[in-house]
């Protein structure tokens, strides 16, 4: 009977970051379950550049120091010269979590239950074989969730005629002021003439794709975009809800990524975050680690509060970001806001709204 070192469960970003960070230095035989083919995934991971994700520079594909948040009305631009806004796809992330000196076995197999026996655990898949490791890293969670509210977004890579896109500025929000929705469109200029565009909702519940693709196309017609070439698309689904499962009582289990609380639920952002959720699970003789502060956590669940009892278009977005300049701005994103510049966005915010759920 073979023991393998760990199993993974699920080789979405996080689990390869397990393949990588935890074991591709040793010589540890590591299996890991997923039931889709990754190698048709190739969607785009954005954040900032933190401390934690330098060891990364060499696979970012793109850097912007300069974004814009804004409407029909008003432009906000923010830069940053040290922490740049980038992106890596899944295929990059992908192939350097390969890319190790461990033995990974990968089945393309369902996970239906784990459970210990003696000093290791048994999974069973669906189609009932069994396998045996001594870890396992449960990446599943919940997507969805009766009454939470959703970043839920469908995007087009496109090719366009030359210089229509500045190449240099990147669009990470322009809301388009639909009614009780908020919706905002996003663009990643890769190059003058390359990019992606992405219809992006906060909501309790996902659209069909021709909903996402009627705004881009409205969008990209009010920019004078019409001749385009579509070379790829991509979609998701982001909780905006702490979707952590409890921790497991055997520290020889470990929930990562969204599942683990990675994410942080009112930016929906994600990637980076478990990231450094598996480096410090690295150093750490516990089965899970806290990766957003008590006050950060505190002031999501008011925003997140909020943005579901009241009808939001994008102007306390609008307004925080003209009371915020670069670089307050993207550590408020990134979780690392000072104290000063949580007062800042304290009072950015609608007084009397979040004062009611304040107290709630």
């Amino acid at each position: 009977m073979k023991v393998y070192k760990a199993a993974i469960i699920g080789l979405g970003p996080s689990g390869l970051a397990v393949n990588k960070i935890l074991y591709g230095d040793s010589s540890s035989e590591v299996i890991a379950f997923e039931n889709e083919n990754i190698n048709k995934r190739d969607n785009y991971f954005g954040f900032w550049l933190t401390d934690w994700m330098k060891p990364f520079e060499n696979i970012i594909e793109k850097k912007w120091y300069q974004w814009t948040i804004g409407n029909k009305n008003i432009n906000i631009i923010h830069t940053s010269s040290d922490k740049p806004y980038c992106v890596i796809s899944f295929k990059k992330w992908k192939n350097f979590c390969l890319d190790t000196k461990n033995k990974l076995e990968i089945k393309n197999k369902k996970v239906a239950k784990y459970f210990p026996i003696k000093n290791y655990f048994k999974v069973i898949t669906d189609d009932n074989t069994e396998y045996y490791a001594e870890k396992i890293y449960d990446s599943r969670h919940t997507k969805e969730k009766n009454g939470e509210l959703l970043q839920h977004f469908y995007g087009i890579n496109i090719t366009v005629p030359d210089n229509t896109f500045n190449q240099n500025e990147l669009t990470l929000m322009y809301f388009t002021g639909e009614k009780n929705l908020l919706h905002f469109m996003y663009v990643l200029p890769f190059s003058h003439n390359k990019a992606l565009v992405e219809s992006t909702v906060f909501s309790k519940d996902v659209f069909n794709n021709s909903w996402y693709r009627e705004k881009i196309y409205k969008y990209l017609n009010q920019k004078n975009i019409i001749e385009f070439t579509e070379t790829g698309a991509e979609k998701g689904i982001i909780p905006m809800f702490m979707a952590a499962e409890n921790n497991s009582s055997s520290r020889n289990v470990l929930n990562i990524g969204i599942r683990g609380g990675a994410c942080k639920p009112s930016t929906g952002y994600a990637f980076s975050f478990l990231i450094k959720q598996i480096q410090l699970l690295k150093y750490s003789k516990k089965n899970s680690v806290n990766i957003h502060k008590f006050l950060e956590r505190k002031m999501d669940k008011i925003f997140i509060n909020f943005l579901k009892n009241n009808n939001e278009d994008g102007r306390s977005f609008i307004k925080l970001a003209s009371n915020l300049n670069g670089n307050e701005f993207q550590s408020f994103m990134m979780g690392n806001s000072n104290l000063l510049t949580k007062f800042k966005i304290i009072k950015s915010m609608p007084k009397l709204p979040f004062i009611k759920e304040l107290f709630k």
